[in-house]
């Protein structure tokens, strides 16, 4: 286990905890989150490193690397992911001014990338899971793994997609400069990470499934991702709610917190979360366009 001793955004060391919230994919664990007292920043710590958090990642329940049809959230999370795809890319081809290639970082089983092959883009992507990547050849889109990532040449990339990824990778700002420095002059990077401060998250508390640890290693605020960017070689330009999240977020909180009608609870929530960020932007999950400097 990685202790962190410094604040990755702004590097003090003061911290305090915030949520002791539950490993919920498998065996009982619980884990500390803290937030750094200068700029805010929340992290889940310790952290478990290497071969550790690859194990995490082994549940049957991740369907990110699998497709799972298995169960009613199996299905939940692949109708609102299908559904969101056109939107996604849609956002993507809005705020390109160069439609070249489209890399896509933690591709998953590369579902996104195989729409915008279908759209006409030039796709790249990038992911750890040989399982993800399997089931990605599949679909026509073959991915890089991490270890291969420099084969991406520098400056080649019109735009760069996140969708659930940066909260997983160890070295935030590492990762940042990393597609800083693929992207084109002017190219645009998209990020879509949970928002510890939605309505839903403050409701459920230690019990809100986007904490999700330790697979998430970093829990992010809107300012947060405006830090991040200024000191990274980037301009956060607009962010978007994601609605559905809220619905499918408060979904697997009920089902942590082993709530009696469960389902009917989470449409509740979920809708409540979304009226209270939908003008201000601080629903459940959000998306970030930053575009490089």
């Amino acid at each position: 286990m990685k202790k962190i001793e410094e604040c990755p955004l702004c590097g003090k060391s003061d911290f305090v905890s915030v949520r002791k919230a539950p490993y919920y994919r498998g065996k009982q664990e619980i884990f500390n989150i803290d937030s750094c007292t200068s700029c805010g920043f929340w992290f889940t710590n310790p952290q478990p490193e290497g071969a550790g958090l690859a194990a995490y990642y082994e549940s049957d329940d991740y369907v990110s690397h699998t497709d799972g049809t298995g169960s009613l959230l199996d299905i939940v999370y692949n109708w609102v992911r299908n559904h969101a795809l056109n939107k996604k890319l849609s956002l993507v081809e809005s705020a390109v001014r160069n439609k070249n290639t489209l890399l896509d970082y933690g591709a998953g089983t590369g579902a996104f990338l195989a729409r915008a092959k279908e759209k006409s883009w030039s796709v790249t992507g990038i992911e750890p899971s040989e399982v993800a990547r399997k089931n990605a050849s599949l679909k026509g889109v073959e991915l890089l793994s991490v270890e291969n990532r420099d084969l991406v040449k520098d400056g080649s990339c019109s735009a760069i997609s996140l969708w659930h990824v940066l909260e997983h990778l160890p070295d935030l700002k590492e990762s940042m400069r990393y597609f800083n420095t693929k992207l084109e002059a002017d190219g645009v990077l998209f990020i879509a990470v949970p928002n510890h401060q939605s309505h839903d998250a403050e409701y459920y508390k230690d019990k809100w499934a986007a904490l999700d640890v330790p697979l998430h290693l970093w829990h992010f605020s809107k300012s947060d991702i405006g830090n991040l960017a200024s000191a990274t070689g980037f301009s956060l330009e607009k962010v978007y709610n994601m609605p559905f999240d809220s619905y499918y977020v408060s979904l697997l909180s009920e089902k942590i917190s082993k709530s009696s009608m469960g389902p009917l609870k989470a449409m509740y929530r979920g809708l409540v979360s979304n009226l209270r960020g939908g003008s201000s932007k601080n629903m459940s999950s959000l998306i970030y366009q930053l575009r490089k400097n």
